[in-house]
């Protein structure tokens, strides 16, 4: 089976995972450039690809827009050396030009998706959207919510193929939640405070809403350790500083590794993001067995929480409620976090993409 993969910037957990389908077919990745300008440098240093992979020369820019024929050009020579091919979206201007090909020429190709979210879109928007996803013959969707997206915009119910989506191999899962004396020992080693600990890790962009969620913990005994790196930092800072917040700790971005011994360290995870396709950073706080508090609009809220077991879904309209969540989420929820984390590693998530390829070819 030989399989085409466009996709935008080889992103670390997109790169495990073709890894991963390497083992078990013949893959193809393209990719339309090398890094999105607003990454971190660290964020791609620890990529190794075991597939054939291949960077579009040209046509890259803004944040992760692209612009070039090549891709176009490359499909229109090389399409029938595979028996599937799968475009990562609609929203550079290349991947625009090749599907526009591929639907000229009725060549089938699937959408991948890691999420979506249906917005109030102009007349001409919509239609847009519409040309671009219903063109595609088949879909690979991580959530109702997705599927939600797809079928708005023209995709057929029975062309869409679910799967696990995860950004944690199984060797990096927690076996059971850390006791109370071996967290205290790590977060000496990692210098933080005892107590109830919340952690957070973003990007710091308006889309994340942070200076909301610095808000929601005010006046609080709960501690926040806020892990990120972005253009609104400095704001933050003075924020935390004016308000005398000597319960947040603030950290620059970090290594997956290290990121993960921070969330070991700590108690709960939370996120008050305005808007997320899915939010892959709940997927590894539970993975290090972390009760997890989110907003409705974070995606994969809706596929991995379960609302007062393991975490709480909140609504941004309700600030009281969040900070009475944030109050009463509980550790004895750990567990419960963990056992939803097992059902959704990248082994997981690898095994189910070559069942639907299978189903695909045949």
């Amino acid at each position: 089976m030989k399989v085409l993969i466009v996709f935008n910037h080889p992103a670390p957990y997109k790169v495990n995972l073709f890894n991963l389908l390497k083992k078990d077919i013949d893959l193809d990745v393209i990719f339309e450039r090398r890094k999105a300008s607003d990454r971190p440098k660290d964020f791609y240093t620890n990529n190794n690809y075991d597939f054939n992979v291949t960077f579009l020369k040209r046509g890259a820019f803004s944040k992760e827009n692209s612009n070039t024929g090549e891709l176009k050009r490359f499909l229109k020579k090389h399409h029938q050396d595979y028996g599937l091919i799968i475009m990562n979206g609609y929203s550079t201007i290349t991947e625009m030009r090749a599907i526009s090909y591929l639907r000229k020429h009725n060549i089938r190709f699937g959408l991948y998706v890691n999420g979506g979210v249906i917005k109030n879109d102009s007349r001409l928007k919509y239609k847009m959207k519409k040309h671009f996803i219903s063109s595609a013959s088949y879909y690979f969707s991580p959530s109702i919510k997705a599927n939600e997206y797809l079928l708005h915009y023209g995709a057929k119910e029975d062309s869409i193929y679910n799967y696990s989506y995860s950004t944690v191999f199984d060797k990096q899962l927690l076996n059971k939640p850390l006791k109370k004396e071996d967290k205290e020992e790590l977060r000496k080693k990692l210098n933080l405070p005892n107590g109830r600990l919340f952690i957070s890790a973003s990007q710091f962009i308006e889309r994340k809403n942070i200076l909301f969620l610095l808000e929601c913990f005010k006046g609080l005994e709960e501690k926040l350790l806020l892990i990120g790196e972005g253009p609104l930092k400095e704001e933050y800072i003075e924020y935390i500083e004016e308000n005398k917040m000597d319960n947040v700790i603030l950290k620059d971005f970090m290594p997956t590794n290290e990121l993960f011994q921070y969330m070991k360290a700590s108690d709960f995870f939370i996120t008050l993001s305005k808007e997320d396709i899915y939010g892959h950073t709940i997927n590894e706080s539970m993975s290090n067995g972390l009760p997890v508090i989110s907003s409705k609009n974070v995606m994969a809220a809706h596929r991995l929480i379960k609302d007062g077991v393991n975490g709480y879904i909140v609504d941004l309209n309700e600030k009281e409620d969040i900070i009475n969540k944030i109050k009463a989420i509980s550790s004895q929820m750990s567990d419960e976090a963990l056992n939803t984390a097992r059902h959704f590693t990248i082994e997981e998530t690898a095994k189910e993409h070559i069942e639907i390829f299978k189903k695909l070819v045949k």
